[in-house]
């Protein structure tokens, strides 16, 4: 079986001295999976290196924590970058307030990079943390762009959760699930609908049991099914066949 990371970042400096090695693992094991830019530059890093893999797709993005003394041509960039043919998203974009960055630079980018995806209607890549109720409250202020999107390595409650899920969005698990005493994501996963998951490695972050403490990788996705089949009490085939349909509902239709 093949299956999908719909989150990693393989142009990071982590693979510098094996990327070509990792990237042919991942092309092998994995059916599709999509790089995530972070910054302007690293998503002119990310189309590169996605442009020659039929199953390697990518989006672009400014991560909330790169977003210190954001300016409107940074966001004109991303625009123009989104046009290329391997873009399928807008991400990672969004809140993270576990840093000590500012916070109005978080915002004008955040603002900015979701008219991007209404725009050019691509869906959302977005990172949340610590800023849950925030974060909801400026897509209920601000609307969200037509084509949805995933809120990536979902780490709050149910409750916040379910507000989310009833703006149509859907919600990205990653290595996390498989760490012992995780009550909270457990209980999540056992809730949320299976149309309404998407599954993930955030590489080199996040590395699932039995890699915890080492570099994660995309083809390491397996571990996140088995776990979340395991949860679901379903096969990991039938796991399987939801999360490509997901994926190719929220990045392909």
């Amino acid at each position: 079986m093949k299956y999908i990371d719909t989150h990693c970042h393989l142009s990071l400096n982590h693979f510098d001295n094996d990327r070509k090695e990792v990237i042919e693992e991942t092309v092998k094991n994995l059916s599709l999976f999509i790089e995530i830019g972070i910054n302007v530059e690293n998503s002119e890093k990310v189309i590169n290196l996605v442009k020659d893999l039929e199953n390697g797709y990518c989006s672009v993005g400014i991560h909330p924590t790169d977003t210190e003394g954001f300016i409107y041509e940074e966001g004109e960039r991303i625009k123009k970058l989104s046009e290329n043919k391997k873009v399928i998203g807008i991400g990672e974009i969004g809140l993270d307030f576990h840093w000590d960055t500012n916070k109005k630079d978080q915002y004008k980018a955040f603002d900015m990079l979701l008219n991007v995806a209404k725009e050019n209607k691509k869906p959302v890549i977005f990172h949340v943390r610590e800023a849950y109720s925030q974060a909801y409250d400026f897509l209920i202020k601000n609307g969200i762009p037509e084509r949805g999107g995933v809120l990536h390595c979902y780490s709050g409650n149910w409750e916040e959760a379910k507000k989310f899920l009833d703006l149509g969005l859907y919600l990205g698990f990653d290595g996390p699930v498989t760490y012992p005493k995780n009550d909270n994501l457990i209980e999540i996963i056992k809730k949320i609908p299976l149309e309404r998951i998407l599954l993930e490695t955030d590489s080199p972050f996040l590395p699932p049991v039995p890699y915890r403490g080492k570099r994660n990788q995309p083809k390491y996705v397996e571990f996140v099914y088995n776990k979340v089949a395991e949860i679901k009490e379903i096969s990991v085939e039938e796991l399987s066949e939801n999360i490509n349909k997901n994926v190719n509902d929220l990045f392909f239709k």
